[in-house]
């Protein structure tokens, strides 16, 4: 008995079954309406049955082991969730198996997001890359043929722009817009110790050691690293530890059970105290570690220093900072040249 399939040898080519059977039906078709005895014989000996999106598509199936892979050449928990997010999403707008989609089919999955979810152009970015490498896996698997990716160009971004800190008198009017401890503590914490948001969200209360003002954190890579915030920094947290409820994370929800605030929540807290602020430029978290290192440059830190307290693998990166800092070059000026 065939199923839809089962591959059927005609003369010098193979044809499947569901090609044999639709050639069967044209024919009968073509003399006329066949009765339902006519149809029941050509049907006689095939098992059908309707495919439903799960079963055409392959994409989950590879997308998961895809993360095994990734995985066990050790990517981090939090690069593995990231690239689950983003390629389940892709998923669940793309039905087509992965042999099958196109160049156009990314495309019109970039513009969703860019219309639909109105990513900003790095978070656009970055689900382009989670798409360039799956797709690169899959190329170099051999489990396609052709990288539909191959022809998608990355984003522009102006990495300048988008680092540009916040200035004194930004950051005095954030600080004024705050108006609970927690907001305080958690807008100083930020901005003096220049930590990641994922870091700052895994902090419990009990991590931090008030009399040093530090407190180990876990960054990318799982690369542990001590960082410091400022006496204001602890001033606030110990106004806020007092005034709390409950709760073990460093910052935490203001109902019960005081459960300790996710990344989203936190980022959520900064839009609204910029807003409140009337600043014009979008705050973020990341922005406020961007102003820690500007300010710590234009102090005159090492920059041997801010990479290891930014936890920056490659000083390449904290270099950044120095080249579109143009306060540092006139505080230089003004130090050694201007007297």
């Amino acid at each position: 008995m065939y199923n839809k399939h089962t591959k059927i040898r005609k003369g010098n080519y193979n044809m499947t079954a569901k090609t044999e059977l639709t050639r069967q039906l044209l024919a009968t078709f073509a003399a006329g309406t066949p009765t339902a005895e006519e149809l029941d014989a050509i049907l006689k000996g095939y098992i059908i049955f309707k495919e439903n999106d799960e079963q055409r598509s392959d994409l989950k199936r590879r997308i998961k082991h895809y993360l095994g892979a990734k995985k066990i050449d050790g990517l981090s928990a939090r690069t593995l969730a990231n690239y689950r997010s983003h390629l389940e999403l892709f998923a669940s707008k793309v039905t087509k198996s992965t042999a099958k989609i196109t160049t156009d089919d990314i495309r019109g999955y970039i513009a969703f997001l860019d219309e639909a979810r109105n990513l900003k152009e790095t978070s656009l970015q970055t689900h382009i890359n989670s798409l360039r490498a799956f797709f690169g896996w899959l190329t170099m698997e051999e489990k396609i043929k052709k990288n539909p990716m191959s022809k998608i160009k990355s984003i522009k971004i102006d990495k300048v722009g988008a680092r540009q800190a916040l200035t004194v008198e930004e950051l005095e009017r954030l600080r004024d817009a705050c108006v609970t401890y927690r907001e305080k503590a958690l807008i100083e914490f930020l901005v003096s110790s220049g930590c990641r948001l994922s870091e700052v969200a895994q902090l419990s209360a009990s991590d931090l050691d008030l009399m040093s003002r530090s407190v180990q954190v876990t960054g990318k890579g799982d690369k542990d690293r001590v960082v410091f915030f400022s006496i204001r920094a602890r001033l606030m947290i110990e106004e806020y530890m007092v005034s709390r409820k409950g709760g073990t994370g460093l910052f935490v929800s203001s109902k019960s059970p005081y459960e300790t605030l996710k990344p989203r929540a936190i980022q959520r807290m900064v839009r609204a105290i910029s807003l409140r602020a009337g600043l014009d430029k979008r705050v973020h978290p990341h922005l406020l570690r961007h102003t820690f290192a500007t300010l710590a440059l234009n102090g005159g830190m090492d920059i041997a220093v801010i990479q290891r307290l930014l936890g920056h693998e490659n000083i390449a990166t904290t270099q950044i900072y120095a080249e579109m800092s143009d306060e540092t070059i006139r505080h230089q000026y003004n130090k050694y040249v201007a007297v």
